[in-house]
């Protein structure tokens, strides 16, 4: 529905400006290549309850690494999507969340970096706990027609 209110943001996909600064994001848009999201499922991280947030950064590394080389694999047709087979039961997905739970004990999010642990129901300086009321989601269509539409969440 969004191409019929605009019709430039499809446009901006074909403008030879666009598909040279943004060939991989253009490429997904056109089912050409997987998002990286995707692809991070589908790389193995292990990890153990214990580990400290310095030892899953090592771990990260060493998993964005073997996805960069997984990424390059399937977006130049060396690898096929369907033989990506099921995803790990841990992954680099899973990890990245769980290095957002560290760093939600300890909270850095914001230039504040008040250190309020937020997964124990903690407030810090913007009162934002482990949930938040939203005020508004919708797509958002004022912004550059490369990255038209934009889903955008306001929370109060």
């Amino acid at each position: 529905m969004w191409r019929l209110w605009r019709a430039d943001a499809v446009r901006a996909l074909e403008d030879p400006k666009v598909v040279s600064s943004l060939p991989r994001y253009v490429g997904i848009l056109k089912g050409k290549f997987l998002p990286r999201f995707v692809i991070s499922r589908h790389v193995p991280a292990e990890w153990g309850p214990e580990s400290s947030e310095e030892e899953l950064w090592i771990i990260h590394n060493a998993a964005l690494m073997k996805m960069d080389a997984l990424t390059r694999d399937l977006d130049s047709g060396i690898i096929h999507p369907d033989e990506l087979g099921n995803p790990p039961e841990k992954s680099l997905l899973h990890l990245k969340a769980r290095i957002g739970e560290c760093i939600m004990r300890s909270c850095r999010l914001c230039e504040r970096r008040c250190g309020t642990d937020r997964l124990k129901g903690e407030l810090g300086f913007c009162r934002v706990g482990t949930e938040f009321r939203v005020h508004s989601c919708f797509d958002h269509l004022g912004e550059e027609p490369e990255v038209v539409p934009s889903f955008t969440v306001c929370g109060f």
